[in-house]
């Protein structure tokens, strides 16, 4: 008969090159010799299970629960990440929650805040147990009680990084932001006001840097938790404070939701005023269907239910071109305008539609402004328009009517636009269409190699913009000085010098320079 020490040695011997064999020695080990059967036995076993291509997770999970110890412990919390995590679709990672969810006990957390160099699998898997629970339809009691089972004193405060091909090297959220990203996201949708707003409270204080715009959503929660605690004033105050500030000015989901704020304290005209501007502010269509529900529901509350009627056609045209599933609540509203999902046109013609009847619900009897568009910033996103009356008024290249390749080709131009005053005090020029456009010269390529004394306008860090007679201002690029030059240029020109250069290149942004010294 076999010793312990011989079966032993021939598990040992089998883990690398055929793991389900030493799997099952271990196992006749431990029937034969149950009373010998120790911790290192089970962490060779652990370590021959991880190895195993179809491992027999519910003994692994056995050996972990009889033998708490370290290293058993450890090697399951891998065992379980290679096999239930690792490269599983979230769909394969829920059918072994079982497993996932026994790891805090099992497997114990790392405390990753002191050292993060080596991974945490528990901390790993819970996350994407989370993940795969927040996909498609959001299982706020699943996460939550998922995280609670962490201990976030113990995540890392340390933000990744991933490598992409279309954007290159982003920097993801730390452990610590998912954590409480992910748990007030729960937490306010379980309506636990209390938990959520000191959670909330919690990440502000402990977090240094915040990614997807979390510093906003966890004020935003605190404004959402304040009002479901019954203190409405001190809620509208905090969702006020993060629409007017720079921050959030332009964030669609704010507005969204001091607009559900409004709407469920039956305030139905700030309301709709809050998700118009959401609807303003917002990007593509298929990420704001609930605010387009939300918005029909508003006007049936204003007594206005036929102006309604372009929201349900949206909603039909985004579920038939995203192809997704009909709710109750869409098919009511169906229902009541009698569409047929199958007639209705695409996204594209009937938000063209909507856009119209919010531009007339956003600036009313506002009369439109005539002005000229006085400047624009180099970089190309933002300028200027000077009203009839001498008011200059900021505008941003979205808000054009009718889009342009260069925003610079447009200056000097005539415009109409509504002026929009937000709280903060600075004017905004929405909706602007061009009446008339300054004809640039064409591109006169004889004047390329042409040399004229100009004048320092001023220093920028990429350069020296100079002022040519009887021409349009050039740019002598940094790149195109003497070495000596390149990094002291700006101590060494100063508005109003008088400088000599070469027309280099004359292109539709402008003239491209070389500096001519003297001999």
């Amino acid at each position: 008969m076999e010793t312990k020490r011989d079966i032993e040695a021939k598990a040992k011997s089998l883990i690398s090159s055929n793991p389900d064999e030493a799997v099952k020695l271990y196992k006749e080990l431990q029937e034969a010799f149950a009373d010998e059967f120790n911790s290192w036995d089970a962490f060779y076993a652990m370590k021959a299970l991880r190895a195993s291509q179809n491992p027999d997770k519910n003994w692994a999970k056995e050996l972990a629960s009889t033998f708490e110890d370290e290293k058993v412990g450890n090697l399951y919390g891998w065992m379980v990440f290679d096999h239930c995590i690792k490269g599983k679709q979230k769909s394969e990672v829920l059918q072994n929650e079982q497993y996932i969810l026994s790891l805090p006990e099992l497997s114990p957390q790392k405390n990753l805040r002191e050292d993060s160099t080596y991974p945490c699998p528990t901390t790993i898997s819970i996350f994407k147990l989370a993940d795969a629970h927040a996909e498609n339809l959001f299982n706020a009691r699943k996460i939550n009680d998922l995280l609670e089972a962490l201990d976030y004193n113990l995540l890392s405060t340390d933000a990744r990084t991933l490598d992409t091909e279309q954007r290159g090297e982003i920097e993801l959220a730390s452990d610590l932001e998912k954590y409480f990203a992910l748990r007030t996201k729960a937490l306010i949708k379980l309506k636990e006001f209390e938990a959520c707003k000191e959670l909330c409270e919690k990440a502000l204080e402990s977090l240094e840097k915040f990614h997807y715009n979390n510093d906003l959503w966890f004020k935003m929660r605190i404004a959402i938790a304040e009002e479901g605690l019954g203190n409405f004033e001190e809620s509208e105050a905090l969702f006020k404070n993060l629409l007017f500030s720079k921050a959030g000015s332009d964030k669609w989901f704010l507005y969204r939701d001091i607009a559900e704020v409004y709407f469920e304290h039956k305030d139905y005209k700030k309301a709709w005023k809050y998700s118009v501007d959401a609807a303003y502010y917002g990007n593509e269509p298929h990420f704001l269907i609930g605010l387009y529900l939300l918005q029909a529901r508003t006007l049936f509350k204003l007594e206005r239910p036929n102006d309604g009627k372009v929201l349900a056609e949206l909603i039909a045209a985004i579920l038939k071109d995203q192809g997704w599933k009909d709710k109750n609540v869409y098919n009511r509203l169906f229902n009541f305008y009698k569409i047929d999902r199958k007639e209705v046109e695409s996204t594209n013609e009937v938000i063209k539609r909507a856009r119209e009847f919010w531009n007339s619900e956003r600036y009313g009897d506002k009369e439109k402004k005539k002005g000229t568009i006085i400047s624009v910033h180099r970089n190309g996103k933002i300028g200027r328009i000077k009203d009839e009356a001498g008011k200059v008024v900021n505008f941003h290249k979205k808000n054009l009517v009718r889009r342009v390749k260069l925003l610079s080709q447009l200056e000097k131009a005539l415009v109409s636009f509504y002026e929009m005053e937000p709280e903060d005090g600075n004017s905004q020029a929405e909706v602007i269409e061009v009446l008339s456009q300054t004809r640039k010269e064409a591109i006169n390529t004889d004047l390329v190699g042409k040399i004229l004394d100009g004048t320092v306008k001023n220093t920028v860090d990429f350069g020296i913009f100079v002022r040519l007679p009887q021409l349009r201002d050039g740019l002598l690029h940094k790149n195109n000085l003497p070495s000596r030059l390149k990094e002291t240029f700006e101590d060494n020109f100063n508005s109003g010098d008088r400088i000599k250069v070469r027309i280099d290149r004359v292109t539709e942004k402008g003239l491209q320079l070389k500096l001519v010294e003297n001999e």
